[in-house]
């Protein structure tokens, strides 16, 4: 049977080839962002900005009065920023939880009481690989994926007795449009970090234009829909992304920071 999904950031990128894959594969798919995107698209458009309860609330509103439901919510729009923790916009990094941790607490605010309602539904919120670690110039970005993660593993025991179940996906790095939208701070010349961060960012935004292809992740959200008991989490990334999770745990504290301001050469 066909399933009624919502998928937010799903303008381009990830979202978008998720949203065309769920699509074609003939699922009802909301795609949702804060403009129409331009040109056809397999999926539903629909106009909705996460960090806007009433937008949200509209959206959802919407897709309910069309299709007398929604089963699976996929909070998958997010914002990238690095940084200096010392030299963070305090503002900007607001900006990230606003859209990462607050705009998924929104939309899943907005959908659940129609599951609650049907008994069953599933929420699927993208997280990071990133979140299990505090990444060099990139802290906060991993502490809104950690705040993710920690959310969504309250909700599953939360809304387990009324048939809902809820996971986080956590990529790795993915060829994506985040380099793009990322927020960068500005560092001037003789910043303490300028020179550390210019050399960290440069590889960061290399192991996104040498990433995962997005078209591997549609499969994966399929199966996890068709997945009697869903786990608490399913990571997808190449294998030292996934070797670095372990690591963290096997190494001592300072093998392992040591190892990763090696890569980042911190």
């Amino acid at each position: 049977m066909p399933k009624v999904v919502l998928i937010t950031g799903a303008s381009s990128g990830l979202g978008a080839s998720i949203a065309a894959y769920l699509s074609v594969k003939g699922h009802i798919v909301y795609g949702a962002s804060r403009s129409l995107p331009q040109g056809s698209t397999a999926f539903k458009p629909l106009v909705m900005d996460v960090c806007s309860e009433k937008s949200i609330q509209g959206a959802v509103d919407a897709v309910i009065r069309q299709e007398g439901r929604i089963d699976v919510l996929i909070n998958n729009a997010g914002l990238g920023i690095a940084g200096p923790v010392e030299n963070l916009s305090v503002s900007d990094v607001q900006r990230v939880f606003d859209t990462n941790l607050f705009g998924l607490l929104r939309t899943c605010q907005a959908v659940l009481p129609g599951m609650r309602a049907n008994k069953s539904g599933l929420i699927i919120n993208i997280s990071s690989i990133g979140s299990e670690t505090g990444l060099p110039y990139r802290g906060a970005y991993s502490a809104s994926k950690a705040a993710v993660d920690r959310l969504t593993e309250a909700m599953r025991m939360e809304l387990a007795p009324f048939g809902i179940q809820a996971c986080y996906l956590q990529p790795g790095g993915i060829r994506t449009d985040i380099n793009k939208n990322r927020i960068t701070t500005a560092l001037p010349s003789g910043n303490a970090y300028k020179e550390s961060f210019d050399r960290c960012y440069a590889i960061v935004n290399a192991s996104v234009s040498q990433g995962l292809d997005t078209e591997l992740f549609g499969p994966v959200v399929e199966r996890i829909m068709s997945t009697k008991k869903v786990k608490r989490f399913y990571r997808i990334g190449k294998p030292m992304e996934k070797i670095s999770v372990f690591l963290k745990r096997a190494l001592s504290d300072t093998m392992y920071e040591k190892l990763i301001s090696n890569h980042y050469k911190v």
